[in-house]
């Protein structure tokens, strides 16, 4: 008996075997209509040059969704960045670039010279023209402007605080009536302020370590000892001064509020921050004593403020 396409039998396994035979023939058909039209998109690819994309237009025929056929092989990364061979040297500065080109070396040797060994120097604009006018080639400030360390912003500041008992069986006060620990630093039209409470790290916020002073054998003292890390924005490059004091205000914040009084007490650093430089470190050490007669009162003894640049 047979009905549409199917043939029907008497047999169960002879139906079966008619079925699952029809049913890989349709699969086959499905494949290989794909195929076609993946080898009709590349024929129409190829007869109208390298193109990038192109819009598979009777995807709906088959069910497939539309959208952009992009074709890997035609595909271009762009070019890659060049690649430099660095010197173990340390980088060149400007009074190196202005030596060189005084010397009459060539403008490719400088600019290979700047390309291995970078240069630690102020790039900006106005330093450039300033190059210029010095005789400079433009080659030579288009090295620089590319291969310059990048503009310091910022100093990574280790503080090493010490404070100094009396000796002998009396402890290191925990108190301090001029609680304020200041460092001020100006950078241009704003005042860099860091503030410390004293009173918290006396009070043994900050796991200190209590040293002994054995300078006195008669009088040993202890020395605590608390060291920590900010990181301080520092933008305007040139001479800078840092000024250290303590205070009895918490509310000081730029070096125009520091009363009468502190100044007095006050220390004063002066050092160069440069345009670029391989290290941004500074430290900073204070000593405190404590005072013989009042428990609650630290005399700033001494401190000391400097900065690593290479």
């Amino acid at each position: 008996m047979r009905s549409g396409n199917r043939t029907i039998t008497n047999t169960h396994t002879g139906r079966a075997t008619v079925v699952a035979r029809r049913t890989r023939a349709s699969v086959v058909a499905f494949v290989a209509s794909i195929l076609a039209l993946n080898v009709a998109a590349v024929q129409a690819q190829t007869a109208t040059g390298p193109a990038r994309t192109s819009l598979a237009t009777t995807a709906n025929q088959t069910g497939i969704p539309t959208g952009h056929v992009f074709n890997i092989i035609d595909w271009e990364g762009g070019r890659l960045p060049a690649l430099y061979e660095r010197s173990e040297q340390l980088p060149m500065t400007l009074d190196d670039i202005l030596a060189l080109n005084a010397a009459d070396f060539a403008d490719s040797i400088v600019v290979k010279m700047v390309q291995e060994r970078r240069c630690a120097c102020d790039a900006s604009v106005q330093s450039l023209v300033k190059l210029k006018q010095n005789g400079v080639s433009q080659t030579i400030l288009q090295a620089i402007s590319l291969h310059a360390l990048p503009p310091n912003r910022q100093v990574d500041l280790t503080i090493q605080l010490d404070f100094e008992g009396l000796g002998g069986q009396r402890q290191i006060s925990t108190q301090a009536r001029a609680g304020y620990l200041y460092l001020i630093i100006p950078d241009g039209d704003r005042d860099r302020v860091f503030f410390g409470n004293l009173r918290e790290l006396l009070a043994g916020r900050g796991a200190p370590d209590t040293l002994p002073d054995d300078t006195d054998l008669l009088l040993r003292k202890n020395v605590r000892r608390l060291s920590f890390v900010a990181r301080v924005p520092l933008k305007t490059h040139g001479a800078k001064r840092a000024v250290v004091f303590t205070s009895t205000r918490p509310d000081i914040y730029t070096v125009s509020d520091i009363p009468e009084a502190d100044r007095q007490g006050a220390i004063e650093f002066v050092f160069d921050y440069p345009a670029s430089s391989l290290r941004q470190d500074c430290s900073l050490q204070v000593l405190h004593r404590q005072d013989a007669m009042l428990a609650d009162k630290w005399h700033l003894e001494r401190s000391h403020f400097e900065c690593e640049w290479e």
